[in-house]
């Protein structure tokens, strides 16, 4: 029996951390498709768990902030040998992926002069990749007027809205007000869950292990605390990172895509940390990359840190990841053991709806403001407002086509996200 209270079969762990390297240097195309490789190697091939007992993790991981197939995994490494054996299986999970994008961040501030040549159509393809993911994820979550009214609600505000809420509020503080906001509507207006038990008879008879709850709490306010008091660089700058990237961890639902917009508005747009072509790099290069899109951190951590040298460039890769990762697996950490349980409170699937429909909402978001990067000139960049473009020739016709296109193709054409970066890099060398 495990912590949760549910038998576990009995594994080889090293043959267990074999497979999971397997799925980190195979595994593309995000966490449906990590899904579907979850199932084909653990739960058919080698038989660890029942497809129903991986679903049921994964139900587990969508119900928490942070990486959801990354919390998967590591989740079944807690299954089958507790928290030292889920450590081990993280590592081994992120590992691949965190040595290929910092490698990638490398390259694009040592070799920036290649960048406008090299990689200059991978930015349509990457607004392209956001704006089908966005779709995709207001496909699923628009079932049910409230979720619609969520999702619209979530993309009025950070998109259309997003220039006039400048002059009261800073714009990174717009994402936790929404997806708070969300949970909190969904919580009071969704009544579809009543056949849940109430929270009061969920809660009897076990112990819940408050250590990994406190470590977030004390982690999430002391990095607040020394970005507002260390101010010798780089040391403030690696530890403003470090609060950014601890504190998108804490609020992402619903896939790396959430990811973007946050990172877009808080290294791009706000600090001006990397400009948007090398943003679009990256998450391009990341849609090409085995393993979690949570590593997309990897690579603006790199970036964030490229001004102080290699050395911090390297620690700034390292704390991006850290920073992104270590969130969900406190959670992970914390929840487990007492899984069987809270599954039925009311106030998480009550909430859970409002926030996965703004994170939608966030993600069809950050397309509209990535296409409008793209589709049209600007005097100062990364300011979208019609006062801001160019007085001629303003309108890039060429690369709206490309995003039309390619979007058209990512939606219809099932070919790996791998082959659509492969493809975009040869155009650049050979066009």
């Amino acid at each position: 029996m495990n912590k949760s209270g549910s038998k576990v079969k009995k594994i080889k762990r090293l043959l267990f951390l074999k497979d999971v390297l397997v799925i980190a240097v195979s595994a593309f195309g995000g966490p449906e498709m990590h899904l579907a490789m979850f199932q084909k190697r653990m739960v058919e091939r080698r038989k660890y768990l029942t497809s129903g007992e991986l679903l049921e993790l994964y139900s587990l991981a969508q119900m928490l902030p942070g990486p959801s197939s990354t919390q998967t995994i590591t989740s079944m490494g807690y299954k089958f040998g507790g928290a030292f054996l889920a450590f081990l299986t993280l590592i081994i999970w992120i590992l691949p992926a965190f040595l290929i994008m910092t490698c990638c961040s490398f390259a694009l501030a040592h070799f920036s002069n290649l960048d406008k040549d090299i990689f200059r159509f991978v930015s349509p393809l990457a607004v392209a990749f956001v704006v089908t993911a966005g779709i995709t994820m207001a496909r699923k979550v628009t079932k049910g007027r409230l979720r619609l009214v969520l999702l619209g609600m979530s993309f009025a505000i950070a998109a259309l809205l997003r220039h006039r809420l400048e002059d009261y509020v800073k714009t990174p503080w717009i994402f936790p007000f929404l997806l708070v906001g969300g949970g909190i509507i969904s919580y009071f207006l969704n009544k579809k869950d009543s056949e849940l038990i109430n929270q009061d008879d969920a809660g009897k008879h076990f112990k819940i292990n408050w250590r990994y709850p406190v470590v977030f709490t004390v982690i999430f306010i002391a990095a607040g605390i020394f970005e507002r008091f260390v101010e010798i660089e780089p040391l403030h700058r690696s530890v403003a990172l470090f609060e950014n990237t601890y504190r998108f961890g804490t609020l992402v639902f619903g896939g790396g895509n959430v990811l973007i917009p946050m990172m877009l508005e808080q290294f791009v747009q706000f600090k001006h940390y990397m400009n948007m072509e090398e943003f679009l790099t990256g998450i391009g290069l990341n849609q090409a990359t085995p393993g979690p899109i949570f590593t997309v951190a990897t690579y603006c951590g790199g970036l964030v840190m490229r001004d102080y040298g290699t050395t911090w460039q390297i620690i700034g890769c390292f704390i991006g990841t850290v920073g992104i990762f270590l969130p969900g697996t406190l959670m992970i950490f914390f929840v487990f053991p007492i899984w069987n349980r809270i599954k039925k409170y009311k106030i998480i699937k009550r909430s859970l709806d409002g926030v996965i429909a703004a994170s939608a909402g966030l993600v069809l978001a950050a397309g509209y403001l990535l296409f409008l990067s793209v589709a049209f000139r600007w005097k100062l960049p990364n300011s979208f407002h019609y006062t801001n473009l160019e007085e001629t020739n303003f309108i890039q016709y060429d690369n709206i086509a490309l995003v039309v296109i390619l979007s058209a193709l990512l939606w219809k054409v099932k070919v790996p996200a791998p082959v659509w970066v492969l493809l975009a890099i040869i155009a650049g060398i050979v066009l």
